[in-house]
């Protein structure tokens, strides 16, 4: 799966689409040996310009629809991520003026070159000509707004993370600098950059990895904070998304030693909010840095867990301590997903193979 908006194209300035259609326009004019007398000649720049000035910024204007995914057409996780992160009914509107001004610029095309092919004065199918030019500079400008919020819409959403939605997912999740992003680098082959600061993690990191030839995705989501989700930021609004739309296991990280700066009450507060929205997936319990944590303090988040039937594994992701234990969890939980969507894989292929055959 590649980020559906990689191939949206930059997007020019109104301005930049008109003067590099009237460059053109006078480029090809120039180049251009018309033959027969002077009305001739004039009729035949004429209407080159006019046709380059149309071709160059239709051309333009439609690859950026063609390149531009329909959202609505999206898979869920991707929709709510653009609706996140820009106003969707916005971005269907630029487009659809867009669309009108392809559509504009091309009647107006048909309509003067018919007017400058049946005139018989070089000086008027000049006067049609540029007048053509000031029709098309304001249909241009017209959506000036719009290609600019599509510009900036582009320049969010081509950064967008790139997730294979094929794979069953694991995704985990906590407090900031409770080691979530060291545990996707020592678990998968992925390269997250580790800072000891708050909200280090900017967007979602994806990591793969592979057991007995079957692959496992796993994801480190953005800080989530104890607070409403309509008072979440959209950083964290995308970690919700990962969980809802991704994940199938979630490995949760609890920092017992609190060097994350997050009391234990508020890493357990946040817990109990995660839990109770996503309670229906299956959880696993980590508790990271045991290496510099208090056991008292390890004990009393050990009780708060199994409290609520789960058993906690204890791990330090720096050193090691415990990561293979917690990979024997994660795979024994989804490698029934994993096998089963190799199954369905295999089997569609298996049909195309018969299908072939039988042609």
């Amino acid at each position: 799966m590649k980020n559906p908006f990689e191939k949206m194209p930059t997007v020019l300035t109104a301005d930049e689409i008109i003067d590099k259609a009237f460059r053109r326009a006078e480029k090809a004019a120039s180049a251009l040996t018309p033959k027969g007398g002077p009305r001739a000649k004039a009729r035949q720049r004429e209407e080159l310009r006019i046709r380059t000035v149309s071709n160059v910024i239709r051309d333009n204007l439609r690859k950026l629809l063609d390149r531009t995914p329909g959202v609505s057409e999206l898979p869920p996780f991707y929709r709510e991520l653009v609706d996140t992160l820009v106003d969707r009914d916005q971005f269907h509107r630029s487009l659809a003026h867009v669309n009108w001004a392809i559509k504009t610029i091309r009647n107006l095309e048909q309509r003067y070159a018919e007017k400058i092919r049946y005139s018989r004065d070089p000086d008027e199918m000049s006067r049609l000509r540029r007048q053509f030019y000031g029709r098309v500079a304001d249909v241009i400008r017209d959506i000036a707004d719009d290609l600019e919020y599509l510009n900036q819409a582009r320049n969010v959403l081509k950064d967008l993370p790139v997730v294979d939605l094929n794979l069953p997912t694991v995704v985990i999740a906590g407090h900031p600098n409770v080691g979530k992003s060291t545990l996707l680098r020592v678990l998968t082959n992925a390269r997250p950059e580790v800072a000891s600061y708050p909200f280090t993690t900017r967007g979602i990191n994806v990591g793969q990895f592979e057991e007995h030839y079957l692959k496992y995705q796993v994801i480190d989501t953005p800080g989530l904070l104890d607070r409403p989700l309509s008072e979440r930021n959209e950083v964290e609004r995308q970690a919700i998304l990962a969980l809802k739309h991704l994940g199938k296991v979630i490995v949760y990280i609890f920092d017992p030693s609190e060097y994350c700066g997050y009391p234990i009450e508020e890493q357990t507060h946040l817990f109990e909010e995660i839990y109770s929205e996503f309670g229906e997936f299956p959880f696993i319990v980590v508790l990271n840095k045991v290496d510099i944590a208090d056991e008292e303090e390890i004990k009393a988040v050990e009780e708060f867990v199994r409290a609520k039937g789960l058993e906690p594994l204890r791990i330090s992701a720096l050193n090691g301590e415990g990561l293979d234990e917690l990979k024997r969890r994660v795979i024994e939980l989804v490698k029934p997903m994993v096998e089963e969507q190799a199954k369905r894989i295999m089997e569609k292929e298996l049909r195309k193979y018969r299908e072939e055959l039988e042609l």
